[in-house]
């Protein structure tokens, strides 16, 4: 009975931490930021790395968190996107984790079901978050359904 009390408290003071969870926290990381890509490539199995650069700014009523990455040596990929912050969500995918270690230094994590591979099997798609005043990263998971690991697709290393 204990221990289900005790993993219902951490529980409650996980979804307590999400639900404090504001883009307006995210203000700190707004500005341009430099780096790279380097994702699985699928085909070969073998990573592969490209410079890829990051804008990002919040919408003026600071309830949106936008996005734009650019990539120099291959701008036909470039894209961009507002996410929102809404009932244990950052987006679309449902937040499992945060963490405001300080006013510039967060981590939160995110898992959604869809589709991944050369062959859009279905997955959960985890994308971790881990943003410092200097460093930005994200970094994505695939676990293919049916399967018990994860398989690191991809990771956006940011510094500035």
């Amino acid at each position: 009975m204990k221990k289900i009390v005790g993993l219902m408290a951490i529980m409650f003071l996980g979804f307590q931490a999400c639900a404090q969870f504001q883009v307006k926290d995210l203000l700190f990381s707004s500005g341009s930021w430099h780096g790279q890509l380097t994702y699985l490539d699928y085909t070969s199995g073998k990573p592969y790395s490209m410079a890829a650069n990051l804008q990002v700014s919040l919408t003026g009523d600071h309830l949106g968190y936008i996005r734009r990455f650019e990539y120099p040596k291959e701008p036909q990929a470039n894209s961009s996107d507002t996410i929102y912050i809404n009932k244990q969500h950052f987006g679309e995918a449902k937040l499992v984790q945060y963490s405001k270690v300080s006013e510039s230094e967060f981590s939160w994590i995110t898992e959604q079901m869809g589709e991944d591979g050369n062959d859009h099997r279905k997955a959960i798609l985890r994308q971790t978050y881990l943003i410092q005043a200097d460093q930005y990263r994200i970094i994505k998971e695939v676990q293919f359904i049916g399967n018990a690991g994860w398989i690191k697709r991809h990771e956006y290393h940011f510094t500035r």
